[in-house]
């Protein structure tokens, strides 16, 4: 299957707005915590604006949910996103700021390893699509959306 390429911005453009907000705030950096940042601010959005943030959906590796162009750009750049620049001006990414600041102020003291474990929580999207036969496959948006909607209030 082609993956899709629809979205409202470039995965590696956010993620490397998403690495630098982190870095203002003096988080710990890493390869690990960028994804998993990445895929609940993906999450979030989706369940709250039920449209697809990002260029791409993230698959289900191993360690979780993976957005893989920004992981091979983590892996051409040492690991890390600190010196390389957007395509987009960092204004057009601002708008985004009422889903990172929320993620980066709950999730940006977690470890590594403690955001690998909550991306793997039994019968979440991960686990229907990793452990059900869907390794390295892209994780199904209504699945994300499900599981992030417990944390989007609705206003009705």
């Amino acid at each position: 299957m082609k993956d899709e390429t629809y979205g409202l911005v470039d995965s590696v453009d956010f993620a490397i707005y998403l690495n630098q907000k982190a870095r203002e705030m003096k988080l710990d950096v890493n390869v690990t915590k960028i994804q998993k940042w990445l895929y609940i601010c993906y999450g979030l959005f989706l369940a709250a604006k039920k449209e697809q943030l990002l260029t791409e959906r993230p698959k289900a590796w191993q360690f979780g949910p993976v957005f893989p162009r920004v992981y091979k750009k983590q892996q051409k750049n040492g690991n890390h996103l600190d010196s390389l620049m957007m395509s987009v001006d960092v204004e057009e990414l601002r708008q985004y700021d009422e889903f990172v600041s929320p993620v980066l102020d709950h999730f940006g003291k977690w470890s590594a390893a403690g955001l690998v474990e909550w991306t793997h929580e039994k019968g979440g999207a991960w686990d229907r699509k990793y452990n059900h036969g869907g390794k390295q496959e892209a994780m199904d948006n209504f699945d994300i959306m499900k599981d992030f909607l417990r944390f989007v209030k609705h206003e009705h």
